[in-house]
């Protein structure tokens, strides 16, 4: 296991046993030191500095004298070197530093600090008019005073480390861990590790190929070609990203490698905050799996998200869900003039109101936060709050969206996600809102579940409604994929199964999503409105779509876990294959025709797509709704399906 303890002494190497001994002959007086206030240590470092100076001082002179008749006259004008020493290093704020983390940081202020003595002891030296004292020392004590401040900080940070240290951890193997990144970030890194006695630096590996070869902080720079070599030479077990720059591109690339080597890969949240000695090592986590989506965000446009919202009354429908929640955030920090948080769910509705309570009420200016308990079906309910808080946007994101329950309950499910995005929409137009948006989803392509299908008709809904007469809201279809995170989805599901020691359900090897970040998602959802001219359909670019295998087995491995499989029955996780289930796809699509144009927006595409005008849409729809009255929902279902399957001339 990693990180095992030895509790047999007898498994020590020598030099283990010595080392052994020293710390608990030294034991004492760390724990002395531990017990003491944080000015009394820092008197008892300026004391101990003060002296070891002083002999640094007659140490430079035999070095350039080679004599040992220290001269005796005006010795006081000799401690100057000292005096000064001491006053420099607590105007650096060295004396303040007095503790187990210690850092390289430390000793550039101690060279700094040392340099600034050499102008001003020249200087009294001068005034004095000393003639038997060499102004050469005053170099030499420079040098030397560096080694002698720097060895026994680095002696202070070891005996303060004894205290913290029990004798079980002393005993502990360390974790031999390589890290990637060789920069400043990584050289801290090492140190740190170093100082916390759990782990053992062996190697950093980079990418620039300018440092691969070289040895820095007393490890060799490996490039990413050599971690087979590395692993195999080093047998390291962890892995640690400090590296902050980096691109998600490369660092999937890298990640996956560094797994498949048998290596446990952690990252620093916050790595400004490392190096400044915010935070220590146990900072440090698994690399999280939105590192691994192989593409960077795009940073939201300023001037689009202000252009759909600030200074206007907006409208959240499923304010409580994942999307709907997160476009509340976003939007709460473009200046809109009120928010209509609306859901059905009491409880999610309470949670998002909380949350945005807390996070504006120390802000200079805030938009009103208006919770709303509504079921988006009542259209005379979505009409009446349109008109008394004069609604001029409506994002609305209130959908039954998981696949297995709308195809268990598909009656409720169509009625929620047809008829109640039909009734928000007429609400919309008949209190003139200017811009609509409606959330739609790569399920709703070529439908094979009721859920996609129902999704496709809200949206032909949503066109024929925008094309009809005397319309004069604005209406956009925003669709995407998966969202890394939402409620339901595969992310949380697996993490529990792993949790409980599995095994994991995949449907198929051969399955494969889109995968997008829920803040990203939603901001590109506000910026695609911000851009909508009718009833475009916009798609978001999600990038390549991840075999769902794949993430499992990431997932495993990210949690210091194996797949268990035929060939390693030792492992820890077992996959099991349940099959597609009913309306599940092997892969999902964004669009289903191939009018597609690129929009000002890097992720955003504009696609023209097939729909019915509103007339014969609503023939179709009144023959859904008298099923749903007879209480026949498999004829809704068939008369649902025909409808979203429909892939005429594009509109």
């Amino acid at each position: 296991m990693m990180g095992g303890v030895r509790s047999d002494r007898g498994l020590l190497t020598l030099g283990d046993r010595m080392k052994t001994y020293m710390l608990d002959a030294w034991r004492p007086v760390s724990d002395w030191l531990q017990l003491r206030e944080q000015n009394t240590k820092a008197i008892i470092f300026m004391v101990t500095d003060f002296l070891f100076l002083v002999i640094t001082v007659f140490v430079s002179y035999v070095l350039r004298l080679s004599s040992f008749n220290f001269p005796e006259k005006k010795l006081l004008i000799y401690l100057v070197g000292p005096l000064l020493s001491i006053s420099f290093l607590a105007l650096f704020g060295i004396y303040r530093s007095v503790s187990r983390n210690y850092s390289a940081q430390i000793e550039k202020r101690i060279i700094f600090s040392q340099l600034c003595v050499l102008p001003f002891w020249a200087l009294v030296l001068y005034i004095a008019g000393t003639t038997n004292f060499p102004r050469s020392i005053v170099g030499i004590y420079f040098v030397v005073s560096i080694l002698v401040l720097i060895s026994l900080r680095r002696s202070a940070a070891w005996l303060l480390l004894i205290g913290k240290t029990t004798r079980i951890e002393r005993n502990r193997i360390k974790i031999p861990v390589v890290i990637f990144g060789a920069g400043r970030e990584g050289i801290v890194l090492a140190d740190s590790l170093n100082s916390d006695g759990r782990y053992k630096p062996v190697a950093f590996i980079d990418t620039d190929y300018t440092l691969v070869g070289r040895t820095l902080a007393g490890l060799r720079v490996f490039s990413s070609e050599q971690i087979p070599e590395l692993v195999r030479r080093l047998k390291p077990q962890q892995a640690m990203i400090a590296k902050p720059q980096q691109n998600r591109a490369t660092r999937r690339v890298l990640v996956e490698m560094l797994i498949d080597n048998g290596l446990l890969v952690k990252t620093i949240p916050a790595l400004n905050e490392f190096v400044e000695g915010k935070i220590d090592v146990n900072a440090l986590q698994p690399v999280r799996l939105e590192d691994l989506l192989g593409r960077d965000p795009v940073p939201p446009d300023q001037a689009l998200m202000e252009k759909a919202v600030k200074d206007q009354v907006v409208m959240v429908t499923g304010a409580g869900g994942s999307i709907g929640s997160e476009l509340v955030r976003q939007i709460s920090a473009f200046a809109p003039r009120k928010i209509l948080l609306v859901d059905n769910s009491e409880f999610g509705l309470f949670e998002i109101h909380r949350e945005m309570e807390a996070q504006l009420h120390s802000a200079k200016t805030s938009p009103e936060l208006v919770p709303l308990l509504a079921d988006v079906q009542n259209s005379a309910r979505m009409k009446t709050l349109m008109q008394e808080h004069q609604v001029s946007v409506v994002l609305h994101a209130a959908a039954y969206k998981h696949v297995r329950m709308v195809q268990e309950n598909s009656a409720v499910g169509i009625e929620n996600n047809v008829w109640g995005t039909k009734a928000v929409a007429e609400a919309a137009i008949a209190c003139g809102v200017g811009l609509f948006i409606f959330i739609s989803t790569d399920k709703a392509v070529r439908p094979t579940s009721i859920m996609g299908a129902s999704k496709r008709v809200a949206e032909m809904v949503v066109q024929a409604l925008a094309d009809s007469k005397g319309c004069k809201t604005v209406f956009a279809i925003v669709r995407f994929g998966n969202v890394l995170g939402s409620t339901g989805s595969v992310i949380p599901l697996f993490r529990e199964q792993i949790a409980r020691g599995g095994p994991v359900h995949v449907t198929d090897p051969e399955v494969t999503r889109f995968f997008m970040l829920i803040p990203e998602a939603a901001q590109l959802v506000i910026q695609a409105g911000a851009m909508a001219n009718r009833a475009e359909v916009f798609v978001l670019d999600m990038g390549e779509p991840i075999k769902i295998i794949n993430l499992a087995e990431t997932m495993i491995e990210l949690a210091g876990l194996t797949r268990k499989t035929e060939a390693t029955p030792d492992g820890d996780i077992e996959i099991n294959f349940i099959g597609l289930r009913d309306g599940e796809k092997l892969y999902e699509e964004l669009q289903i025709g191939n009018n597609i144009s690129m929009t000002s927006h890097p992720r955003i595409m504009r696609c023209q797509e097939f729909f019915l005008g509103w007339k014969e849409l609503q023939l179709a729809l009144n023959s859904m709704q008298r099923a749903a009255e007879t209480g026949n929902p498999s004829v809704m279902v068939k008369d649902i399906f025909r409808l979203a399957g429909l892939e005429g001339k594009s509109a």
